[in-house]
């Protein structure tokens, strides 16, 4: 729930941050790619994680859209 409730507007605050700062890539670049990038996982991660299963993602979904990324 507390990602959900971060979700989409405040993602930065529940990512680890020695995760965004392993990169080459000016800070301004990498807040925007990795923005965009935690969005779309965060996204799947919360459809698998509702409470009901019929809502979930189904996993041939989930692997589409990891690949997408």
């Amino acid at each position: 729930q507390w990602v959900a409730e971060a979700f989409p507007v405040a993602i930065s605050d529940v990512i680890d941050s020695h995760l965004l700062n392993e990169s080459n890539i000016t800070p301004a670049e990498r807040s925007a790619a990795m923005n965009d990038l935690l969005v779309m996982i965060m996204e799947i991660g919360l459809s698998c994680s509702r409470v009901s299963p019929s809502e979930r993602m189904d996993m041939k979904e989930v692997v589409v859209g990891l690949r997408r990324i």
